[in-house]
């Protein structure tokens, strides 16, 4: 039976067509013509000087694959292909402008890949000058990031699709991901797929995984999923089983670690961008760096940085979906510096707790197994067999990527609006990360359909609905995010300094008899109608707030909520007192509303 049949949303899919295309690798140039003398073939580049003269070998084979430039005309080189002695493929981009003048250090990077060269001087300045002379018809565009470029899909090792009279070639570090392939897909549906489903964790996973190519196409935002919790509970486990839709080959498969950072995280992110990023173990990562590496890479642009002539340089690019790990969440991670998150970076990168609550970690169905024993199949599996589902992937959205991005946007929308259902109020951070699980199950449901996974229908559905409960579970609270941080924040201020800098008052505003002088006042204590209020001055709702949320805006929604006392005609929602008959307007809070606060 075929797989699409008696699906309804595969009956939608169908029409999108299921065309089975390989990939166009580049292919030598038949449009370059050597300067006279010279000749490339099955056995290397030669110098021919004529007269009778034996002719010399300049180099082993290789190929020239075009003139190349960046999409903006720029770094105009020589792209050229060749396989060293073991047989592995290598492929530089020499850069005209380092071909002027008299010395060869311009070629070191050439043997360095393993491509044979002459030692001799005379012979390596001759394989120099074939290069500056030849004339070459074919072109091959440079791209600084993975993912779609126009219809063309491009990885580091790879690109499938494309554009007319040129190639589209990756041009950076290819070992920045794990890019490859080890088995077939029947193999990795039956061995990694297959008894995935059933558990809500390893199947958000992989539609995390088959989620970046959708989110690449649909120019939307990117983001990151956080599996949070103790040892043992198998989260390294569905990074690996996710990573293995995209490549392996490593101890970790296609994981990498939080560790990196600067430089080499920038290129580690455009290596991965349209694709997967999985990273393990954010307790590893500096806490000082945390905030700022979580939000640079989900905002998806690098730090500007000049020229040796002080002129600056094009950031670099790229959109992430991320999957995480660790023993805590960002925010936690943050606070570990004595600061809080702000609300943004959490949103960025959401929290969603890793035992799936059936008493056996991670997972929900093991399939009779043991955890254990569960985790270690198909851990094992997934580093054995890898990188060919993404490719295929890949191929099924090229054959048709407007009708692609027509369907995945109204089933976006559609699931966006059934996670959000009985909710109640919606936030902004609810809404995107609604948004985001959305996205993340119709790219599962999609792959479910262009692979034929042995998934039921709704199984990528389900699991993101059932993770975006458990994300709303960590909030500690209703509401937005950032409303949600502030009041733990106000309530950590009053716990804390509640007897040392807070100043005790009577309703006529004197002073208390036992007042003492405060230092570094944050406000007052004072009740009013019987409620206990807490009166932050201006100055000290700014510094409990610092680095969360913006003052006025909390004011605000505390206010809608019925968490602040406030006078009538004060638009910042303030409360007018008296202190030793001066009048002194406070944000104050009532202490109910710590007690209430989940029902606010």
């Amino acid at each position: 039976m075929n797989a699409l049949d008696n699906d309804p949303f595969a009956d939608e899919m169908e029409r999108l067509g299921t065309a089975d295309m390989e990939p166009e690798s580049p292919r030598p140039s038949n449009s370059v013509k050597w300067p006279q003398g010279y000749v490339l073939d099955s056995k290397g580049l030669w110098f021919d000087p004529g007269e009778d003269k034996p002719r010399s070998r300049l180099s082993g084979p290789f190929a020239v694959l075009g003139l190349a430039r960046d999409p903006n005309g720029d770094g105009w080189s020589i792209a050229l292909e060749w396989h060293d002695r073991d047989h592995i493929q290598h492929r530089h981009f020499l850069p005209l402008a380092d071909l002027i003048g008299d010395g060869t250090e311009v070629l070191k990077p050439l043997a360095a890949g393993g491509l044979e060269l002459s030692p001799h001087s005379d012979r390596l300045k001759k394989f120099k000058a074939a290069l500056v002379g030849l004339n070459c018809g074919s072109r091959v565009r440079l791209v600084r990031r993975s993912g779609w470029h126009g219809d063309v899909f491009v990885l580091p090792h790879a690109t499938v699709g494309q554009e007319p009279g040129e190639s589209v070639i990756y041009d950076g570090k290819a070992d920045a991901a794990r890019y490859g392939e080890n088995g077939t897909l029947a193999e990795w549906i039956e061995k990694v797929a297959k008894p995935a489903a059933g558990n809500s964790r390893l199947v958000l996973s992989l539609s995390t995984a088959f989620a970046g190519p959708l989110v690449d196409l649909l120019n939307d935002e990117g983001g990151g999923v956080h599996l949070v919790g103790g040892s043992s509970l198998g989260k390294s486990t569905a990074l690996i089983v996710a990573g293995s839709v995209w490549g392996g080959g490593g101890r970790g498969g296609f994981t990498q670690t939080w560790r990196a950072t600067g430089n080499a995280l920038e290129a580690i992110a455009r290596a991965h961008s349209g694709t997967l990023l999985a990273l393990d173990e954010l307790g590893e990562l500096d806490a000082r760096e945390a905030g700022s590496t979580a939000y640079l890479l989900v905002n998806g642009q690098g730090k500007a940085r000049a020229t040796r002539d002080a002129e600056v340089r094009a950031r670099s690019e790229w959109r992430i979906m991320l999957l995480s790990s660790g023993e805590i969440g960002l925010g936690d991670k943050i606070a570990e510096t004595g600061k809080r998150a702000k609300a943004g970076q959490l949103i960025r990168l959401v929290d969603v707790p890793a035992d799936a609550g059936k008493g056996l970690g991670l997972f929900e169905d093991t399939n009779g197994h043991d955890p254990a024993e569960f985790s270690k199949q198909i851990k094992t599996a997934a580093l054995r067999i890898y990188g060919t589902a993404g490719k295929a992937f890949v191929e099924y959205l090229a054959d048709d990527p407007e009708a692609v991005a027509e369907a995945a946007r109204q089933r976006i929308a559609d699931m966006q609006r059934t996670l959000l259902e009985g909710i109640g109020e919606t936030s902004g951070q609810a809404y995107r990360v609604a948004h985001r699980f959305a996205l993340i199950a119709t790219a599962g449901e999609f792959a479910r359909v262009a692979l034929s996974l042995p998934w039921a229908e709704g199984e990528a559905e389900r699991a993101a609905a059932v993770c975006f409960d458990a994300w709303r579970g960590t909030l500690g609270g209703e509401g937005p995010g950032e409303l949600v941080s502030a009041v733990e924040a106000i309530k950590a201020a009053v716990e804390k300094h509640g007897e040392s800098r807070f100043r005790k008052i009577y309703d006529d505003g004197l002073p208390a008899t036992d007042s003492a002088p405060i230092r570094d006042l944050l406000g007052y204590r004072l009740s009013r109608d019987g409620e206990v209020l807490w009166g932050f001055t201006s100055t000290g709702w700014k510094e409990v707030l610092a680095g969360i949320a913006e003052a006025k805006g909390i004011a605000r929604m505390m206010a809608e909520r019925g968490a602040l006392v406030f006078s009538k005609n004060d638009k910042a929602h303030r409360l007018h007192i008296k202190v030793e008959g001066r009048a002194v307007p406070v944000y104050a809070v009532k202490a109910s509303a710590f007690e209430q606060w989940g029902a606010l």
